[in-house]
């Protein structure tokens, strides 16, 4: 079954060596011709001038979109160079990236459904046809314009993420609509048949389409789109150099590498086992929290002082997995309102608050990741806790605020992310919450196994330090501590217990008394 072992090579990995050489060779015999028909002759319907021209003007308006496309692209590339070669993406990078990746679906799609509506046989006419009949002439270059602005959007706009490890994965894996989308359109960009049909029908252009005088301004804008398309320049003078460049860069060999799908298996495993551990202690509790003993009318009271937006930091250190987080606060929770409040702000009747309108008459007020995913609960649910400490964002205008709540209801019901790693947004963790909701702070993060975490207590370091956020209310020990509140929490932040008491001289924390 294999080759001596001298050799050292699988005749199974025969083919995938000898893949690339045959890819060459056809683009080699493509790129050799001069004077070739775009295909055979063969059957077709006749073109109808005004469908034609209606297609013309669909491809008017998806010309002036894929060109603003991968100007936002490349843009988002360069402004975000840092953070995908060696930082860490920020959730609004996360949301660019994925937005980008649809918006690019989408172009892709109805560049292909062009190109499909016109029909193959505007691929298989013969030059003296398209010499002596301008409407045969107008669906071709058409036909040609879509090809190359479907080629030139992949190349341009997508092509550079795929030589990113961090954005290829993301890309590839991370974001759910996207799954499959982007690895068949680089097998399409790829595809040596597809080259050299394009390649042919760049040589007809050269030789006898673009020579013929436009016939009205539908012919001469597609004129233009086929001339000024980087694609037509590549299948003019680069189509080899260009061909080994971009698999260098991202073709077959690099998005099937065995770097991704050992970083994949390594993120299931990870997590998996993850998962198995912090199940395994998080059903040890020892008691229940000081906290939860506060009756109706307390809780109530508390209740009236949190705003749509506050950020809700606990400590629960009755319980085996506050002894696994780093720091002294151990779980991040948003609190969105109620319904009064979800009406005054516009979001009662939203698509993504309506399925919890129940739940909320019903009590719920706090979206948290818990470990069996991201759920919205009561204020009594929650406060089974010894500490909490609530944060408040700076004064934001009401718009800003719907989107902040909208952004939190957007994570109700994914899975809990036992990798910890904050640039990926299909599964989430507690703290990651504030990451996702607060996009335009810049998040404290540390490295965790090769990934990019971040604490509860980096949440609240980063908001009281550059977040602009204030302290609220500050429950410790199972009491309220009143006054000096920045630098209570502060002084918790650092696990200066010391310091707290000469904030507080008379504070005397419940568990003394236990």
């Amino acid at each position: 079954d294999c080759l001596p072992a001298s050799s050292g090579v699988s005749i199974a990995v025969m083919p995938r060596l000898l893949a690339p050489l045959l890819v060459l060779c056809l683009l080699l015999l493509a790129s050799g011709c001069t004077r070739i028909p775009v295909l055979m002759e063969g059957p077709g319907l006749t073109p109808r001038l005004g469908p034609v021209r209606e297609d013309v003007a669909t491809a008017r308006m998806l010309t002036a979109r894929s060109l603003a496309w991968r100007s936002a692209a490349q843009d988002f590339r360069r402004e975000a160079a840092k953070r995908l070669d060696e930082g860490v993406l920020t959730s609004a990078d996360l949301v660019r990236l994925e937005r980008g990746g649809e918006d690019y679906v989408f172009l892709r799609r109805r560049w292909q459904a062009l190109q499909i509506i016109q029909g193959g046989e505007a691929w298989r006419r013969t030059a003296p046809k398209l010499s002596t009949d301008p409407v045969a002439r107008l669906q071709t270059k058409l036909v040609l314009a879509a090809a190359l602005m479907q080629f030139d959007d992949f190349r341009l706009g997508v092509l550079p993420y795929f030589a990113e490890a961090k954005a290829r994965r993301l890309l590839r894996q991370d974001f759910p609509a996207l799954d499959g989308e982007l690895d068949a359109a680089m097998r399409g960009f790829m595809n040596p048949v597809h080259r050299q049909r394009l390649a042919n029908a760049v040589v007809w252009y050269k030789a006898e389409g673009g020579r013929q005088p436009a016939a009205d301004g539908e012919e001469a804008f597609l004129d233009e789109v086929i001339e000024q398309s980087p694609g037509y320049q590549y299948f003019s003078q680069q189509l080899v150099s260009g061909t080994l460049e971009d698999w260098a860069r991202g073709g077959h060999a690099a998005v099937t590498m065995v770097f991704d799908q050992t970083r994949y298996i390594g993120d299931t495993l990870l997590h998996v086992g993850s998962m198995v551990v912090g199940n395994s202690m998080g059903i040890v509790q020892t008691r229940s929290g000081y906290l939860a003993s506060l009756g109706e009318a307390e809780l109530a009271q508390l209740a009236a002082r949190l705003h749509p937006g506050d950020l809700l930091l606990d400590k629960t250190p009755f319980r085996l997995t506050d002894m696994s987080i780093p720091g002294h606060y151990g779980h991040v929770a948003v609190w969105v309102g109620d319904e009064a409040a979800l009406r005054g702000v516009g979001l009662w009747e939203h698509p993504l608050v309506k399925p919890h309108q129940e739940a909320i008459r019903a009590g719920a007020r706090i979206i948290e990741a818990l470990r069996p995913g991201v759920q919205i609960n009561s204020l009594r649910h929650f406060m089974d806790v010894d500490d909490l400490l609530v944060l408040r964002p700076p004064a934001m205008s009401e718009p800003a605020l719907r989107e902040c709540l909208l952004r939190a209801f957007a994570q109700l019901g994914k899975a809990y992310d036992f990798n910890f790693d904050v640039e990926t947004d299909r599964r989430i963790v507690c703290s990651e919450l504030a990451f996702v909701v607060f996009p335009e702070v810049r998040w404290e993060t540390s490295r965790v196994l090769g990934r990019s975490s971040i604490t509860p207590d980096q949440v609240a370091q980063t908001a009281l330090v550059s977040g602009g956020f204030e302290v609220v209310l500050i429950f410790h020990d199972g009491r309220e501590l009143k006054g000096q509140l920045p630098a209570t929490a502060a002084a918790l932040l650092r696990q200066d217990y010391t310091g707290v008491r000469k904030l507080h001289p008379d504070f005397s924390g419940l568990s003394e008394q236990h």
